[in-house]
C-alpha cells in the first residue's frame, strides 16, 4: 500500500511539474456564422523546459475534427497548410494567431454559443497531453471577417456534396497543390433505332432507302480509370483510360434470312486522354486535354454468314486519330445550392490508316445543385451535344446497313438529367449517379438515337 501511495504521489508531483513547464494562455475559439461548420482556435504556448516540445494533435469531444494549420504566403495568394506536427523549441514561446499558426475545428457536434468554454487536449510527440480551456468569443474587424469568408469558402470543398461536378459532367476541378485523386466511373447507355430529322422513322422506310439491313437496339457500357494530380495551385494534370463494351442487334430487311436478328459486339480499351487544368479563379478553369488513339478503330465480328467482317463507325473502340479537346468550366457555389456549366469543343486534325475520321464534336452541361444534408445533394442538369459527320471513307464498309453510311452522323441532341452526390462522411471519398433521358432530337439519319444513359462514379483524394 505505501509503495502506491508513493507512486501515485510521484505521478501527480510529475503531472504539475509539466503542466506549470507548458502552459496555454489567451487560448479563443472564434465565433462561426451561420451556415459555416469550421472555425479557428488561437492561443499562446509557453515552453519553459529543456527540451523541444513538438505538437502531434489536437482533440475535443465538442468537435469531430480539429488539424493545426499554417498560413504561408504562396505567390500574391495566401493560404491555408495543414501542419502533422509543430515544434515548440525548448525556453521558448509560440502564439498561433491569424494569418498564422493556428488550428481549425471543424464539424461541432452541436452549435456553440459567445462566452461558452471548451475543454480542448494537444497531444505530444512524447504521448504526453496538455489540456486547456477555450473560450468562444465573437472577434470582430475587416481582417477577421476576411479569414471567414476564406474558412467558408474552404469549408465548403471539404463538407459540401455538392462542391464536385455531377458525375456526369466530363472532366474535373483544380484541387489544393501537391493533391492525388483517383477516380473510376461507369457510363451506360442504350440506343434504339432509328430517327431522321426529329422523326421516327420505320424498317420499311429504311429499306425503302436501299438497305437490306437495319439496326434495331445497341448498348455501350464505359468504365473510365483515371488519376489527377495538382502540380500546384494553378495547374493539375489527368489521365483517363477507359474499357469499352459495345453490342448492336442487327435485323435482316431482305432475302431468305429476312426478319432474323444478328448481334455483334465489341470490347477493349479505348483511346487514352491526357489533360491539363488551369485554374482562372476560385470559380473557373480551362481544359485542354490530347486524346491518344490507344483504342482498335478496325474491329471486327462475324456476320450472319459467319464471316469476319469489320464492324460499322458506330461499333469502333478508338479513333484512330490524335485529337484535342479545349473546355472551359464554371461553377458558383452559394449558402445553400450552387450551378454551373461546362463547354468543350473537340477538334480532329487528321485522317486514320483506314482513310476516314470522326466528325468535330461540341457539348455543353449545365446543373443547379442543392444539398439535403451534410453528405448528400441532389442536382438537375441539361446537356447539349452537337456533333459533324464523319469525314473520309473506311476501306472495309459496306452499304448494307446504314451505319456505314458517313453521312447519317451528325446531330443536335439534348437530354436532361438528374443526380446524386454523396461525400461519405470523415473522408475524402466521393459517390456519384446521374441519369438522363432525351428531350429533343434533330439529327441526319437514319440514324440511331439514344434513349436512356447512366453515369456512376467514385472519387478519392489523398
Amino acid at each position: 500500500m505505501k509503495l502506491f501511495l508513493n507512486l501515485m504521489l510521484l505521478t501527480l508531483v510529475t503531472t504539475n511539474l509539466y503542466a506549470a513547464d507548458i502552459s496555454i494562455e489567451n487560448s479563443r475559439i472564434r465565433m462561426m456564422p451561420p451556415g459555416v461548420p469550421m472555425t479557428a482556435g488561437y492561443f499562446l504556448i509557453s515552453n519553459n523546459t529543456n527540451k523541444d516540445i513538438i505538437l502531434t494533435g489536437v482533440k475535443s469531444s465538442r468537435f469531430e475534427s480539429i488539424e493545426m494549420h499554417n498560413t504561408i504566403k504562396d505567390g500574391d495568394v495566401m493560404k491555408m497548410v495543414k501542419q502533422e506536427s509543430i515544434l515548440i523549441s525548448a525556453n521558448s514561446k509560440l502564439e498561433f494567431k491569424p494569418m498564422s499558426y493556428h488550428i481549425m475545428l471543424m464539424n461541432p457536434v452541436q452549435p456553440i454559443s459567445a462566452n461558452e468554454k471548451i475543454d480542448v487536449t494537444f497531444l505530444t510527440k512524447s504521448g504526453d497531453s496538455i489540456s486547456s480551456v477555450f473560450v468562444v468569443k465573437d472577434m470582430k474587424g475587416m481582417k477577421d471577417m476576411k479569414g471567414m469568408k476564406d474558412m467558408k469558402g474552404m469549408s465548403m470543398s471539404m463538407s459540401r456534396p455538392d462542391y464536385v461536378f455531377p458525375v456526369g459532367v466530363k472532366g474535373g476541378k483544380n484541387m489544393m497543390a501537391k493533391k492525388i485523386m483517383f477516380g473510376y466511373k461507369f457510363g451506360t447507355m442504350d440506343m434504339d433505332c432509328c430517327r431522321d430529322s426529329t422523326s421516327s422513322i420505320s424498317e420499311s422506310f429504311i429499306q425503302g432507302l436501299g438497305y437490306s439491313m437495319a439496326p434495331t437496339d445497341m448498348t455501350m457500357d464505359m468504365h473510365m480509370f483515371s488519376a489527377m494530380y495538382a502540380v500546384n495551385k494553378k495547374l493539375s494534370v489527368m489521365a483517363m483510360l477507359p474499357y469499352i463494351e459495345k453490342k448492336m442487334d442487327m435485323k435482316k430487311l431482305t432475302g431468305m434470312m429476312a426478319g432474323k436478328v444478328h448481334s455483334t459486339s465489341s470490347r477493349g480499351i479505348g483511346d487514352l486522354s491526357i489533360a491539363g487544368l488551369y485554374k482562372l479563379s476560385n470559380k473557373s478553369n480551362v481544359k485542354l486535354a490530347l486524346s491518344i488513339p490507344t483504342g482498335e478503330f478496325d474491329e471486327k465480328d462475324h456476320n450472319m454468314s459467319g464471316i469476319l467482317k469489320t464492324l460499322p463507325y458506330p461499333m469502333q473502340l478508338g479513333s484512330g486519330t490524335y485529337d484535342v479537346t479545349l473546355g472551359y468550366s464554371f461553377q458558383e457555389v452559394l449558402d445553400n445550392w450552387s450551378y454551373g456549366f461546362q463547354a468543350n469543343a473537340v477538334k480532329r486534325f487528321d485522317y486514320n490508316s483506314e482513310d476516314w475520321k470522326y466528325g468535330d464534336r461540341r457539348e455543353l452541361s449545365a446543373w443547379i445543385s442543392k444539398p439535403i444534408s451534410k453528405s448528400l445533394s441532389v442536382s438537375l442538369g441539361l446537356d447539349i451535344e452537337h456533333q459533324d459527320n464523319i469525314r473520309g471513307k473506311s476501306l472495309n464498309r459496306n452499304n448494307m446497313t446504314p451505319t456505314w453510311n458517313e453521312y447519317f452522323h451528325s446531330h443536335l441532341r439534348v437530354s436532361t438529367n438528374i443526380g446524386v452526390n454523396y461525400k461519405i462522411p470523415n473522408s475524402k471519398s466521393r459517390i456519384g449517379v446521374q441519369c438522363g433521358v432525351p428531350a429533343y432530337s434533330d439529327v441526319n439519319g437514319p440514324q440511331m438515337d439514344p434513349d436512356f444513359k447512366c453515369n456512376l462514379g467514385f472519387s478519392l483524394m489523398m
